[in-house]
């Protein structure tokens, strides 16, 4: 096995903290947040979901920083350091597996909506994307995914870029080039907020994302805003803990969680008011698919010069979450099997290219082949996003709030600076045990199906 010791640190907390913002923005920033505030009561849905940020993403984030920092492990090695006399602790460390596999499985779906942002951007510079009608727009689009050859090499590239980042190491690899992407996100990010922000529609679309509407804001809106909150900072997948694991032991964990807590929020909703002005007056809608993405926007930004930033931006956004999700698969590769960096993320990148190219097939020649609807795409988002996530991120959360030895949390919270008081320690653990557990149970309950389910066997009497 590698030895910890040689392996490489973030050059400072900032760094770590715009790496972690790249990695968790993603496009459910872009696109579902968005969605879910015009559905869901708008501001009355906001505070709701940041609540749940607050109770839930931010103590289980900081959480996984607390047990990962200073470790250089991967996501079953961290459990294993804090669960060798703990009851039943080949459970806990089988849980990091079953993250790292999750984190595996949504990086081959991920795969394929990265192909299509890859080839969206292109086709947005060059001016070649239909917006001339919703209808040929969505053409566009299934044409484009169902084309199993062009999709191919899409996925090359877009394998080829994640490998080659993750092969150079933390240092020379993975930190510049979260660098490079952030700033980009950033640039392209910020063109388009002053854009909407300069635009008529610009009051009319801040009080359909701000002003709140609680009658609009059922139960459904209620979990949708938990479920959202928990994927938006990736707390199921183990990219915190695999990230958390470079962090020297003294880094002052609750301050850089609020800090990419409160960054991916203002992302989210810069996203969600841009996107107001922009499908603003347009025939284009928003659906809860991320292809409305890749149909709406063409048609929304038809002839204008903000459509080849837009499809830029979800590029660099689809590449900074892979590039992130891809990191624990490599980690646990290199550290199991003892092989170098260079050759860890060679077989890494390989098996997961050759999962994503079945996923991708699964809309071109593989299409016939379904199981209760879903096609091979389908049942790996369905397998992560509504099992495997949400399961470790109860069983994280589980085991540092009711199983590990209290004294030794609190050493460990002692080494974060001013927050190594008692009283913070006991409102991050009280916050764990109680409020974070109850949200993460919701949130698994309602991923698998627990509302519709109420919904179905409870139907009120005429």
């Amino acid at each position: 096995m590698v030895a910890y010791a040689q392996r490489p640190e973030w050059s400072s907390s900032p760094r770590f903290a715009i790496a972690m913002i790249a990695a968790v923005v993603s496009l459910s920033n872009l696109w579902r947040l968005p969605f879910l505030l015009s559905e869901h009561g708008s501001g009355a849905f906001l505070l709701v979901y940041v609540g749940a940020l607050l109770s839930m993403g931010l103590p289980l984030f900081s959480g996984q920083l607390l047990m990962a920092r200073g470790t250089r492990a991967d996501v079953p090695g961290v459990i294993a350091s804090w669960t060798r006399n703990a009851p039943h602790s080949r459970v806990w460390i089988w849980s990091g597996y079953v993250a790292v596999f999750g984190a595996a499985l949504l990086l081959a779906a991920y795969s394929v909506v990265a192909c299509w942002s890859l080839a969206y951007s292109l086709r947005g510079v060059a001016g070649t994307l239909d917006g001339s009608s919703v209808e040929a727009a969505s053409a566009q689009f299934v044409a484009f995914a169902r084309d199993s050859e062009r999709g191919f090499g899409w996925l090359l590239l877009f394998f080829g870029l994640i490998t080659a980042t993750s092969a150079r190491g933390l240092r020379r690899g993975v930190e510049p080039v979260m660098r490079t992407l952030a700033f980009f996100m950033l640039m392209a990010l910020t063109a388009l907020m002053v854009s909407a922000l300069l635009d008529p529609r610009a009051g009319a679309a801040f009080q359909n994302v701000f002003a709140p509407n609680f009658e609009a804001l059922s139960w459904r809106g209620v979990f949708e805003a938990l479920y959202q909150a928990f994927f938006t900072l990736s707390l199921g997948s183990g990219v915190v803990v695999a990230f958390g694991s470079y962090l020297p032991v003294g880094a002052p964990v609750v301050r850089l969680s609020l800090l990419v807590l409160i960054i991916d929020l203002m992302v989210s909703l810069a996203c969600a008011f841009m996107l107001s002005v922009f499908v603003s007056g347009s025939p284009a809608v928003l659906d809860v698919g991320v292809q409305s993405l890749f149909e709406a926007m063409p048609v929304a930004l038809a002839d204008s010069w903000q459509a080849p930033i837009m499809f830029v931006l979800i590029a660099l956004v689809s590449l900074s979450t892979a590039i992130g999700l891809f990191e624990p698969v490599v980690q646990l590769v290199q550290q199991r099997s003892g092989y170098t960096r260079l050759r860890s993320t060679l077989y890494a990148g390989v098996g997961l290219a050759l999962l994503g190219l079945a996923a991708l097939l699964s809309f071109g020649i593989l299409q016939p082949l379904t199981l209760l609807g879903y096609n091979l795409f389908g049942w790996l988002m369905l397998a992560t996003a509504q099992l495997i996530g949400p399961l470790t991120g109860l069983l994280l959360c589980v085991l540092m709030g009711r199983v590990l030895a209290r004294k030794r949390l609190v050493d460990a919270w002692q080494h974060s600076g001013e927050y190594g008081r008692a009283t913070g320690f006991a409102v991050w653990h009280g916050l764990l045990r109680y409020p974070t557990r109850i949200v993460l149970v919701f949130v698994l309950a309602y991923a698998m199906g627990g509302l519709r389910l109420i919904e179905m066997v409870w139907q009120p009497t005429t």
